[in-house]
């Protein structure tokens, strides 16, 4: 398999076990012992796939994944456990858990299922109906695929969080998106992470796709409101001249009123 596996065990013996499994298969394996930094990691290493155990202290296994989920991680993830529960396994699903595989259990059957879940994300629609394997807006493409941002053939890197807040933009087109629904979004509440670090997560994708920072065309700012995303970055001309019929209209029923006043 050409994958990069990121296992979260606290368990030496299992983690030997799997590492000399997966390196017989060549598969580069990572190693976390505890799941409270699983979101940093994923975004240090990029894994194609995760396996965690779910006998960790249930709380955190269970935040783990949902904050991976929550900060826009689609990557597969496969929970392994002692307990053949069938709540436990109901609970993890739910939480975003694509497979769940109770020990004991033989490493071949884990990496059949992972090539299993590797083979079903290529396929599926991702976050939202009308966005598939790859969005196209501008000059670029996004493809949820492989996870990259694409132009004239060539792949534009970005940092795992500036895609995850792209890809939010990108499955959320024409609509004002305050800062704290995208803050919970990103799982950034959870790292104490404040709207100064939205901006500044903001700017740096901007950086990239606009062609002037200082007058974005596609992350346009909402004043008072938060932010709003323009595939053809067409929006902001029409939405001041509605802002100003309004105030025009507003500013004629006033004056309307105050000539009625004082005609009275």
């Amino acid at each position: 398999m050409n994958m990069r596996l990121l296992v979260v065990e606290p368990d030496q013996a299992v983690r030997d076990e799997l590492r000399a499994h997966f390196h017989s298969e060549h598969v580069e394996m990572s190693v976390l012992y505890s799941a409270s930094f699983l979101v940093r990691r994923v975004e240090q290493e990029m894994p194609s796939a995760i396996v965690m155990r779910a006998d960790l202290p249930p709380s955190e296994a269970h935040k783990a994944i949902r904050n991976l989920r929550a900060a826009g991680h689609d990557l597969p993830v496969i929970m392994i456990s002692k307990s053949a529960d069938v709540i436990d396994k109901i609970i993890a699903l739910e939480l975003g858990a694509d497979d769940y595989l109770v020990e004991p259990f033989d490493p071949r059957e884990l990496s059949a299922r992972l090539r299993c879940v590797m083979r079903r994300r290529t396929s599926v629609v991702y976050a939202a109906p009308e966005i598939r394997d790859r969005y196209s807006f501008g000059d670029w493409q996004i493809d949820f695929a492989t996870r990259r941002l694409i132009r004239d053939d060539e792949d534009v890197g970005l940092r795992s969080s500036e895609f995850a807040l792209l890809k939010i933009f990108a499955v959320n087109p024409l609509k004002i998106m305050s800062r704290s629904s995208i803050i919970a979004l990103l799982g950034m509440r959870d790292t104490g992470q404040t709207e100064r670090g939205l901006d500044v997560l903001v700017f740096r994708l901007r950086a990239v796709i606009e062609p002037d920072v200082g007058s974005p065309q596609y992350i346009q700012t909402v004043r008072g409101r938060g932010y709003i995303f323009v595939p053809c970055g067409e929006v902001s001309e029409a939405a001041d001249a509605r802002e100003t019929r309004s105030r025009r209209a507003k500013l004629q029923r006033v004056q309307a009123g105050a000539d009625h006043v004082q005609m009275s």
